[in-house]
């Protein structure tokens, strides 16, 4: 097997990974700010582990600093919405983050956005609009409302990435891990859950979020941006097949037909940026200060929740 045959290997085992985590969270009964500091915690370990080998440990700049504010944010976020709403709707919320790194890279990257983009924006809007189309209970309400911030968080995730320069990427993860395990300690309390759902805990922090992470840096090393945003689009199509199969929950019928127009649109907008480039990127202003780009054009493909 040669080293891109790995590579492509290494991102459906991670997309497939990424995917279990809504049937996974629902399975545990617990408070999610728990869940997600115990996963963390899990997940800081196998990723110490599996990096210690490269990972050269440095002092954390103000970049890596924000970045694991927002890991922090988008892992609690995650868990918050999983509960209060579907998988479905959870992950392809979070999905549209590419939507919100167009609008906000103006502001923070004063990178233009270009005609191109706001048409994708303005459709994936739309789709968005669908979620709530449905008929809601207040908990599923809020579960919508917290998945789509977390989009943006996860969005502030991947523009915080920007400013990181020679410096291995697990570390601002596992920083970030570690900052959500004692921000959740508070909520270690009872009723706990039983074994099963401690079961669960473990394969959540190992697999899910640690594995995971570790296949998909080994990954970014032989895949091109095009491979790797069609392979990692298999999470959002796969974690509400896992959750029917496994515990029985759809979505609605808007949030269905929301979910084909979010999906489709990022997934069509992010080939288009990668095979046709931005001809605003060009314009952008002196970054010398800041350093230089990532070799990986499309910031949101350099982590995930």
């Amino acid at each position: 097997m040669n080293v891109r045959t790995k590579c492509l290997f290494y991102l459906v085992a991670t997309a497939t990974l990424w995917s279990i985590s809504g049937v996974l969270i629902k399975s545990i009964d617990w408070n999610p700010l728990a869940i997600a500091s115990g996963r963390s915690f899990i997940a800081a370990i196998t990723i110490s582990i599996l990096a210690r080998k490269t990972m050269v440990w440095s002092r954390p700049g103000r970049a890596q600093v924000v970045g694991a504010v927002f890991f922090t944010l988008v892992s609690v976020g995650f868990c918050i919405a999983t509960k209060l709403t579907t998988a479905a709707n959870a992950v392809l919320l979070q999905y549209t983050a590419p939507v919100w790194v167009a609008i906000l890279a103006p502001l923070v990257l004063r990178e233009r956005t270009c005609g191109r983009d706001w048409v994708f924006i303005v459709i994936a809007f739309s789709g968005m609009v669908m979620f709530f189309m449905d008929s809601l209970s207040a908990e599923g309400f809020w579960g919508l409302v917290i998945a789509m911030i977390n989009g943006v968080f996860f969005a502030g995730l991947a523009i915080s990435l920007r400013y990181v320069k020679g410096v291995p990427p697990f570390q601002s993860i596992i920083y970030g891990n570690l900052l959500t395990a004692a921000l959740g300690l508070f909520f270690w309390r009872p009723p706990w859950p039983d074994m099963t759902g401690f079961f669960f805990l473990l394969i959540i922090g190992v697999f899910q979020l640690g594995i995971s992470f570790y296949l998909f840096a080994l990954a970014t090393e032989g895949a091109s941006s095009l491979e790797m945003v069609l392979i990692t689009a298999l999470e959002p199509i796969l974690n509400p097949i896992w959750v029917f199969i496994f515990i029985g929950e759809r979505p609605g019928h808007w949030s269905l037909v929301g979910g084909v127009v979010v999906l489709t649109t990022v997934t069509a907008w992010s080939v288009l940026k990668t095979l046709r480039p931005s001809p605003a990127l060009d314009h952008s202003p002196d970054r010398s200060q800041i350093g230089p780009r990532p070799a990986n054009p499309d910031p949101i493909m350099a982590k995930k929740e």
